[in-house]
C-alpha cells in the first residue's frame, strides 16, 4: 500500500516483557492495531495479514481506525480530531513526518497538515512493568495568520472483534459506581458528561470484554480518561463490523481557541489490557496507582489513620464545648484523626450562606481552631478541616464584594444549585484570593488534612468575557491544587464532590483519598465500593461508619454490618459516639482494633472480588506472598436458596495450609460459634479452600462474615 511519509517506519512496537503494543504507520494517520499480551517476532510484513479488501459500495481499501481519525480520511464514525479557522480550514489532513522511539516503552509521533498549518503530536508511553499504556495528544496552531479552534480531540482505540460486550458506570448522587453492561451492536453507545466535574452518573471509564467475562476469566480491555471535567466516551460498531472506543474532553464550540504557537494538550487516556478477567484488570490499575502516583506511593510508610468526621455527628449544630467533647470521645475510642466538617466558618449555620468567607466563626468557636487542635494533639490525633473553595454563597461577604467573580451566562438569570454559585477559577484574582486564604489557614494552624469538597454541578460555565470556561476551570483547579501542594507538601487532600463526583486519575496527582459517596448506607455501600474497586485500590477509598439510621435512605443497619462494610477502605467514623449503648461501643472498639491490626494488609495487599450468586457478595485482600488474607462473605437479601453457595477462596497458595479464623462479627450465637470452632480446629490445605471451599451457615439478610487466613505450613 502507498505511504505519504516514506521516511517513517511502517510499524513501531513498544514492549515491557509482558505486554506488546503495535502501531501501524503505513498510512497518513497512525493506528493502534494491537495492545495486549506479548507477540514475539512481529514484523511490518505481518500487518498485511490484517488488511481488508474493498467493501461493497465504499471507498477502495479500508479507512484505518486511526488514533485520531479526521475529516479527510474517509472515516464515517465520530471524528477523533476536528479543528477550524472560522468557517473554513476544517479539512484537516495531517501527515506523520517524524517518529522518535525514546525507549522500548515510549514513542512520539509528529504530524503536520500543510493546508491548515496544524501540528499534531502523539505520545504513547507503555508502563515499564504493567500492561497499561498512557496515550496523549498535543495540537499546535503553527500558523501566524490567526486563531485555531479545536472542536474535537478524542483518542480512538480499536476494539478486537472477539470482545463483544462493554461495561461502564452509571449512578447518581448517593449511589455512585453502578456497573452497567451491554452487548456492542451496530451504532454507537455514547455517554456524555456536561456536569463540570467527573460526575456521579457518567465517570469516564469504559471496559470492553468477552461475553461472560468474570473476575478470573476472559479478555478485558479498559480505558480511563484522566480528566475531572466534561467528557465524552463511546463505543461504536461501524457498518463494516469494526469497533472502536473513543475518549476525550467534551468541548463546547469556541472553548479552545489557540493563538498562533499555542498548544492544546488532551487529557491522558490510560488503557489496560488483561486475559485474566476483571480481577486481572484491577490488579494492574491498583498497582499503577500505588506505584506511579506520588500522593499514594508517598504514604506507604504511614498507616492510614482512623478518621472521625463531624458531619453526621453534629451537622451545623456545634460549639467549642461540643467539639471538645467529641475530640475526647474520639481519642478514647482510638481514633487518630479528627476532621471538622462544614459549619466552622463565618456565619455558617446552614447551607444557605457564607461559602467564600473562610474565616473562623468566633461565635461558635471563640478561641478559633487552635484549642481544638491542641485538644487533638493531647489525644494523639491529627486535625483536618473541610473546605469548599470553588463555591460561593450569594449570602456571603465575598459575593457582596465581588459578584463578578462567578461563572455565569449574564445577562441571563444566575442559576443557584444547593444555594451556591461557582467561582471562576480562571480569573487570576480568584486564584490568588483562594490561594492566600487557604495558605493562611494552613500556615497559622497545625492542619494536616483538607477535605476539599465541590457540592454542585456547573450549569453556567461562562466567564466574564462571555466565553465557555469549563476547560479552563479544571486546568485552573489543577493549578491551584499544585501550588498548595508545593507550599504545603505534608498536607493531605481528600477529593470530594458531594460524594464520589470527582474520582479520576486527573485529580489524583494532587490528592491522596477519595470520598466515595455521601451515602453511608452499608447495603448501598457494598455495591458502590465494589464498583470503585474496579480501578482504584482500597487505601484511597474513604469508608465511614455512619449513624444507625442512614440519613439519605432511612435504612437501619446494625453496627456490626456497618462496620464490617466500612473496614475495607480507609476507615472513618461519622456518627455521634456519645449516643452508643455499651454493646455498640464494644463493637466499634473491636472494629477499630481489627482495622489497625490489619490495615497494612488492607492497604498493601491484592484486593480481590469473588464471584457469587444473586443475593450474595464476596471480596478479599491477600498479601503479596500469599501468607495471609482477609475474606468477606455478605448476604444482601434473601433468595430461594436456604443455604448460601459454598464459599471458595481466591488468591491462596494451594500448596500450603492455612489457619482460618472467623474475626467478624465480634460476638455471635451458638450456630456461628460452632462454625468458627470447626474452622479453627486445624489448618486447612489451600487447595481445599480454593477448589472445594467451605459451607457457610445460614445468613440473615444484611449480615457479613470476615475470615482471617494465615499460612502455617506446607501441605502434604
Amino acid at each position: 500500500m502507498p505511504t505519504e511519509s516514506p521516511e517513517i517506519d511502517p510499524c513501531y512496537q513498544l514492549a515491557n516483557g509482558n505486554t506488546s503494543l503495535i502501531v501501524d504507520c503505513r498510512h497518513r494517520l497512525p493506528a493502534l492495531v494491537y495492545f495486549g499480551p506479548p507477540i514475539h517476532h512481529f514484523t511490518a510484513d505481518n500487518l498485511g495479514l490484517l488488511d481488508r479488501g474493498d467493501a461493497p459500495a465504499a471507498l477502495p481499501g479500508s479507512t484505518p481506525l486511526a488514533l485520531l481519525p479526521d475529516a479527510s480520511s474517509g472515516f464515517l464514525g465520530h471524528p477523533g480530531i476536528a479543528t477550524r479557522r472560522g468557517r473554513t480550514g476544517w479539512q484537516l489532513h495531517p501527515v506523520v513526518r517524524a517518529a522518535n522511539q525514546l525507549s522500548p516503552n515510549q514513542l512520539n509521533l509528529e504530524a503536520y497538515c500543510q493546508v491548515t498549518e496544524v501540528g499534531v503530536r502523539y505520545e504513547l508511553m507503555l508502563d515499564p512493568d504493567l500492561p497499561i499504556v498512557a496515550l496523549r495528544v498535543c495540537i499546535t496552531n503553527q500558523s501566524s495568520a490567526g486563531k485555531l479552534a479545536v472542536d474535537e480531540c478524542n483518542i480512538t482505540v480499536p476494539v478486537p472483534d472477539h470482545l463483544t460486550h462493554c461495561s461502564g458506570f452509571g449512578g447518581r448522587w448517593g449511589l455512585e459506581f453502578q456497573a452497567q453492561t451491554q452487548a456492542i451492536q451496530q451504532g454507537a453507545h455514547v455517554r456524555e458528561n456536561r456536569s463540570g466535574r467527573t460526575s456521579h452518573q457518567s465517570p469516564p471509564y469504559l471496559m470492553v470484554h468477552q461475553k461472560g467475562a468474570s473476575e478470573t476469566l476472559g479478555e478485558v480491555l479498559a480505558c480511563h480518561l484522566a480528566w475531572s471535567g466534561n467528557s465524552q466516551i463511546r463505543v461504536e460498531q461501524l457498518s463494516d463490523g469494526r469497533r472502536y472506543m473513543q475518549l476525550g474532553e467534551l468541548l463546547t464550540p469556541g472553548e479552545i481557541d489557540l493563538e498562533p504557537g499555542a498548544v492544546y494538550t488532551s487529557p491522558t487516556v490510560w488503557c489496560a489490557a488483561t486475559d485474566r478477567g476483571r480481577g486481572g484488570l484491577s490488579d494492574s490499575w491498583h498497582q499503577l496507582v500505588r506505584d506511579r502516583f506520588p500522593n499514594v506511593s508517598g504514604l506507604r510508610g504511614k498507616a492510614r489513620p482512623v478518621q472521625f468526621n463531624t458531619w453526621e455527628a453534629t451537622y451545623f449544630d456545634f460549639n467549642e464545648a461540643r467539639l471538645l467533647g467529641l475530640i475526647e470521645s474520639a481519642g478514647d475510642l482510638g481514633i487518630e484523626r479528627f476532621v471538622l466538617d462544614d459549619g466552622w466558618f463565618l456565619g455558617r449555620n446552614s447551607d444557605g450562606s457564607s461559602l467564600g468567607d473562610w474565616q473562623v466563626d468566633r461565635e461558635k468557636l471563640p478561641g478559633g481552631l487552635n484549642p481544638l487542635i491542641a485538644a487533638c494533639q493531647d489525644q494523639g490525633m491529627e486535625f483536618g478541616l473541610w473546605i469548599e473553595p470553588e463555591m460561593v454563597s450569594p449570602d456571603s461577604d465575598l459575593y457582596r464584594r465581588h459578584p463578578d467573580w462567578v461563572l455565569n451566562h449574564d445577562p441571563l438569570p444566575r442559576l443557584l444549585a444547593r444555594q451556591q454559585l461557582v467561582l471562576d477559577l480562571g480569573r487570576g484574582e480568584v486564584q490568588e484570593y483562594l490561594f492566600e486564604v487557604i495558605s493562611d489557614l494552613l500556615s497559622s494552624h497545625a492542619i494536616t488534612y483538607l477535605k476539599w469538597d465541590m457540592n454542585r454541578e456547573i450549569h453556567q460555565a461562562g466567564n466574564a468575557e462571555g466565553h465557555p470556561a469549563a476547560h479552563r476551570q479544571i486546568q485552573s483547579l489543577y493549578g491551584l491544587l499544585e501550588r498548595l501542594k508545593l507550599r504545603f507538601p505534608d498536607v493531605e487532600i481528600e477529593s470530594c464532590a458531594s460524594g464520589g463526583g470527582r474520582v479520576d486519575l486527573g485529580v489524583l496527582p494532587y490528592v491522596s483519598r477519595f470520598w466515595t459517596s455521601d451515602s453511608n448506607d452499608a447495603l448501598d455501600r457494598l455495591v458502590i465500593q465494589r464498583g470503585f474497586s474496579l480501578f482504584l485500590p482500597p487505601e484511597v477509598m474513604g469508608c465511614h461508619i455512619g449513624s444507625q439510621v442512614c440519613h439519605l435512605t432511612g435504612r437501619r443497619h446494625t453496627l456490626a454490618f456497618r462496620g464490617g462494610v466500612a473496614l475495607w477502605g480507609h476507615l472513618g467514623i461519622e456518627m455521634d459516639p456519645d449516643g452508643l449503648d455499651q454493646d455498640d461501643e464494644d463493637t466499634l472498639r473491636a472494629l477499630i482494633e481489627l482495622y489497625k491490626r490489619h490495615r497494612a494488609l488492607l492497604h498493601g495487599g491484592r484486593a480481590l472480588r469473588i464471584d457469587r450468586p444473586d443475593g450474595e457478595m464476596a471480596w478479599a485482600v491477600v498479601d503479596g506472598t500469599q501468607a495471609e488474607g482477609l475474606f468477606a462473605a455478605a448476604r444482601l437479601y434473601n433468595t430461594v436458596d436456604v443455604f448460601p453457595r459454598r464459599y471458595r477462596f481466591r488468591g491462596l497458595d494451594e500448596t500450603a495450609c492455612y489457619r482460618v479464623r472467623l474475626v467478624w462479627p465480634n460476638h455471635y450465637g451458638a450456630v456461628l460459634s460452632s462454625h468458627a470452632t470447626g474452622l479453627a480446629r486445624e489448618p486447612i490445605p489451600g487447595a481445599v479452600l480454593v477448589r472445594l471451599g467451605i459451607e457457610l451457615p445460614i445468613m440473615a439478610p444484611e449480615t457479613l462474615f470476615i475470615y482471617h487466613l494465615e499460612r502455617v505450613q506446607e501441605s502434604g
